[in-house]
């Protein structure tokens, strides 16, 4: 079975989305799929200014489990109908050329997935889908045609504690992990 790259957007350690991507890692782990996990963007990662700017170790680790992954699973949450600034960061960072990789060469053919939560009814969150996916698809990503969604109906809490919309949630991640 396939590594898989976890990048977790949530903007601080107990977010739902980083919530999720450590349920997420949690169930690769118990099914035997291999997997890593990255949920500091926010705070270990410079901004990009300029393209000869050395590479930070984190954008190093992230790297290096990037090279080995098949796919990826990204989860961000939605703000203002759009995804967050340091997830963009992160991954124009990623698509830098290093060593003997060519610019995006990272992320040529590789099958990503979206997972988002909003704390409102996500009546924006297609949109910020259809930008993420725009942008991920400009990287040379090959993007699942569907996301999943938590709402403030949805509650991660539920997932996690209670087991409330496991099965459903985790049908549509096995499905990911067949394609």
């Amino acid at each position: 079975m396939s590594k898989i790259l976890l990048l977790a957007g949530g903007t601080r350690e107990e977010s739902k989305n980083n919530k999720i991507a450590s349920y997420v890692k949690k169930y690769l782990n118990d099914i035997k799929v291999s997997c890593s996990l990255f949920d500091q963007l926010y705070t270990e990662t410079p901004f990009l200014l300029n393209y000869e700017d050395k590479q930070p170790l984190s954008i190093i680790e992230i790297r290096e489990k990037l090279i080995d992954s098949h796919k990826l699973i990204i989860f961000s949450p939605v703000f203002n109908g759009g995804y967050v600034s340091h997830l963009k960061n992160t991954l124009d960072w990623l698509s830098l050329g290093f060593d003997n990789y060519s610019y995006n060469e990272l992320f040529k053919d590789k099958d990503v997935l979206i997972i988002s939560s909003v704390d409102g009814s996500g009546s924006n969150a297609k949109g910020s889908f259809d930008l993420l996916s725009v942008q991920l698809k400009n990287y040379g990503l090959k993007v699942y045609d569907e996301f999943y969604l938590f709402t403030e109906q949805d509650t991660v809490d539920d997932l996690i504690e209670k087991d409330k919309n496991k099965e459903k949630f985790q049908n549509f991640l096995n499905l990911f992990l067949t394609i």
